[in-house]
């Protein structure tokens, strides 16, 4: 199965019990996972973007009968760039592992309005609060993506606070759950909750050093974009 664009964002839908999405075989540009391809099991979708063409090993719950799963294969054909999606998924992806010191960790930088850093207040310890900050460089300061889409920082994941649906809802860091409220894909430079699809966003719209990062309807605006 193949998908072609002239230029815009591409994606199918996944087929029926999805569980995980392996890279197979790069066939056109540089495919890198959450920066030039991705998929959302909440949304059971499969994209690409960046010249990035493939063939796709798709896992699904469809036992064989000695408890493996059935795998898919899908050919993806190459996909012109859109400027700024994109989120680094380090070589070491689905550890997330780091510290507060600054000087473990995997992960890059993610700057918002006013060159600010997405930043865990106080370094990254369960409840801290995703803020902007200047960016230093340490490892509340370090993002990354696994797999499952969560956006870990030295070991804990981005949580929208409470479950909470609304706009307004806070955002911490907190023990990895798997749960909706810690998953979130790229669209465009912004920040979306898989589970909403609320905009991560810059309260107010005041960038500044300690200002609270929140989810908001997403209005493109300077405060919800995002660059890596």
């Amino acid at each position: 199965m193949e998908l072609r664009s002239n230029g815009d964002y591409q994606s199918m839908r996944l087929p029926d019990g999805s569980t995980e999405v392996e890279l197979d075989q790069q066939l056109a540009g540089a495919c890198r996972f959450n920066r030039s391809w991705g998929y959302d099991l909440s949304n059971m979708e499969l994209w690409v973007n960046g010249g990035c063409g493939g063939r796709f090993k798709i896992t699904t719950t469809g036992d064989t009968g000695d408890g493996k799963s059935a795998n898919v294969g899908l050919a993806i054909a190459a996909v012109a760039a859109i400027a700024g999606v994109a989120i680094l998924a380090g070589k070491h992806g689905d550890d997330g592992r780091g510290d507060d010191s600054g000087g473990g960790g995997w992960g890059s930088a993610i700057r918002g309005q006013g060159g600010l850093c997405l930043d865990i207040e106080g370094g990254a310890r369960p409840g801290r609060r995703l803020i902007v900050f200047n960016c230093s460089g340490g490892a509340n300061q370090r993002f990354e993506w696994t797999r499952r889409g969560e956006l870990r920082v030295a070991g804990l994941c981005l949580d929208v606070a409470d479950g909470n649906q609304g706009e307004g809802a806070r955002v911490i860091a907190w023990d990895c759950k798997g749960q909706a409220n810690q998953r979130w894909r790229a669209s465009g430079r912004q920040i979306r909750s898989a589970q909403t699809g609320l905009c991560l966003d810059i309260e107010g719209g005041r960038a500044r050093p300690g200002q609270p990062v929140i989810m908001w309807f997403c209005s493109g605006g300077p405060n919800q974009r995002w660059s890596w």
